[in-house]
């Protein structure tokens, strides 16, 4: 996370309404004294979730998502809680200034990757980078863009990054571990050399890895990149994401390209909605991302057999996922990069605009090189089209079908057979991860709820029971009863936010708001689950005892058997001897 103050977090919580800044991506309505909308975070069909203006907090009581202003904005934008405290303030006007210090146990491997890309940038600038810079703006990159992607070179010297490293004090077999360098016995060489560098982001903007491009034809590799270490999984990222994201938002749309250069390409001539998979398949994470965005996708993958089936493959995976996805194949060129070049940006942007539909697209496909007047490969494609509409709604069934029907003859009611219509719309389960059944667990939530949000019910708490059997119970009281020492009051808005900075703790209090269903707040209901909570613990104290007896019991009647075996040993020696 980044470092800002406590002070200036809660300045800027309580000079922004959640109710404003919520409007801003979904719809919220008055009813009653609170606001409600559709809740982002599920499947929802009826607004299911509620938005405190008196409390500062938001609610959705289907998947039991909520918390303050923060979370909202970090988790309906797939940012981290430092971006949405900044995106707030810019929101509210207040100045915020962040440096960005790594919290992660893999802080060296970040701190060697963004001195690598600091070396390679200096590189660029250098004589020896002139070529490469030259070649840059051949391609209509400019400075700006350079700085932008942080763009450096590689040198020829097939050692000079691995010792400037190692004089910086960084340990060799780590940095053959980032995949920066190669070995050779206890000897260390660069495995980049004489490349033009593109940093490889996370969603967080932090260099993990490298893409190493050619500019004078000198090698058969035209692209070297970063193999996967600790920090870089390629399934995980999707290049120019975290530059991308805002344009992508206000364009209210996501251009998909192959690769690294296409997307630079695209960004330097003004369209800087786009992302690049570096490849040809995409993952069930880089869906996850996609799908968190809420905008369509526009797939303009290579114009080559592999970009053709690329495009099959990873639109299915999407049309499966019901992500929006539309499609633009690029006649005349073999990439956006080379389009652009020979047709210009305007040519460009209208193919764009005369995107196709996924379905639409994937329907024509299964047509080719196909004779529809051959009533097997009719038969073929039918089955295929039928297939495609598992999973889609009634409206997509029923267009597709009578579309089917009339242009080749087809008894609609025939083919009606072959497909499963929903006969009514339910509303999707949605799992509740954070639904509790252990009834000691519910009550201590409810409890800690309650002294989350004022200082009054911690004073009562502990003068009543003052005792919780978990040790992060114990913990998140220890918190409040810290925080309250410190501000002289609670509520749970503000102490949302000082709880990021302890996962333990962060993760508690998230799951004690997704399980309680607490609208307002009552003296009564507290000293009811009071009440509850002290009677719980004093029968588990008897339970505890009666075990203790019992065991005790078990032991005694235990020896009672042992003497007796004894005694009946005894006896049969003593006959013996009589005898």
């Amino acid at each position: 996370m980044q470092l800002i103050s406590e002070d200036k977090i809660n300045e800027i919580r309580n000079s922004a309404d959640i109710v404003n800044i919520i409007s801003e991506y979904v719809p919220l309505r008055l009813k009653g004294k609170n606001y409600f909308g559709i809740c982002p975070f599920h499947d929802d069909h009826t607004p299911s979730m509620s938005v405190s203006k008196e409390r500062q907090l938001f609610k959705c009581f289907v998947c039991n998502k909520g918390g303050n202003v923060f979370t909202f904005v970090k988790d309906y934008l797939n940012i981290n809680y430092a971006e949405a405290v900044k995106l707030v303030a810019d929101k509210v006007g207040i100045p915020l200034n962040i440096d960005t210090v790594k919290h992660s146990k893999h802080q060296k491997e970040y701190e060697i990757m963004d001195f690598a890309t600091k070396i390679f940038q200096n590189n660029l600038n250098s004589k020896e980078g002139l070529k490469a810079k030259e070649y840059l703006e051949s391609r209509n990159i400019n400075e700006s863009i350079i700085n932008e992607f942080k763009i450096g070179y590689s040198l020829p010297d097939k050692d000079y990054l691995c010792n400037a490293l190692t004089k910086k004090g960084y340990d060799i077999n780590k940095l053959d571990e980032l995949g920066l360098i190669g070995k050779d016995g206890l000897v260390g060489y660069d495995k980049f050399v004489n490349r033009i560098m593109i940093p490889i982001t996370n969603l967080e903007g932090s260099p993990v890895g490298f893409t190493g491009r050619i500019f004078n034809g000198e090698s058969s590799s035209k692209y070297i990149n970063t193999k996967e270490t600790s920090i870089y999984k390629k399934g995980n990222i999707i290049f120019n994401y975290y530059n991308a994201k805002n344009y992508i938002r206000e364009e209210k749309m996501a251009i998909i390209v192959e690769g690294n250069m296409d997307a630079i390409r695209m960004y330097s001539s003004g369209i800087k909605n786009v992302l690049a998979l570096m490849g040809t398949v995409i993952t069930k994470e880089q869906i996850d991302i996609l799908k968190k965005l809420r905008v369509p996708i526009v797939l303009m993958l290579d114009n080559d057999n592999a970009g053709e089936v690329a495009t099959l493959n990873v639109g299915d995976e999407l049309f499966k996922n019901n992500i929006d996805t539309k499609v633009v194949r690029l006649n005349g060129a073999k990439d956006p990069d080379e389009y652009i070049v020979k047709y210009g940006i305007d040519a460009f942007k209208d193919t764009i605009i005369h995107s196709r539909p996924f379905f639409d697209y994937k329907l024509n496909y299964l047509k080719e090189n196909k004779d529809l007047n051959n009533t097997e490969e009719l038969i073929n494609y039918v089955r295929d089209v039928i297939k495609l509409l598992e999973g889609k709604d009634n409206l997509t069934k029923e267009i597709t079908l009578q579309k089917l029907s009339k242009e080749y003859n087809l008894d609609y009611e025939i083919l009606k057979k072959e497909v499963v219509f929903d006969e009514e719309k339910k509303e999707p389960k949605v799992i509740n991860h954070n639904k509790i059944n252990n009834k000691y667990q519910i009550i201590v939530n409810e409890l800690l709820y309650y002294m989350m949000s004022d200082s009054k019910y911690i004073k009562i708490f502990n003068k009543r029971v003052g005792f919780l059997k978990n040790s992060i119970e114990r913990n998140l009281l220890c918190e409040i009863e810290y925080y309250i020492s410190k501000h002289s009051k609670i509520n749970l808005a503000d102490f949302i936010s000082y709880a990021e900075e302890d996962d333990n703790i962060k993760d508690l209090v998230n799951n004690i708001i997704g399980s309680v269903s607490i609208d307002e707040l009552d003296d009564k209901i507290f000293l009811e689950y009071l009440d509850a909570l002290d009677k719980l613990l004093k029968k588990e104290n008897i339970e505890q005892i009666k075990e203790k007896i019992n065991k005790s019991t078990d032991i005694n009647e235990q020896i009672e058997n042992i003497n007796r075996q004894i005694n009946l040993y005894r006896k049969m020696l003593n006959e013996k001897k009589d005898v």
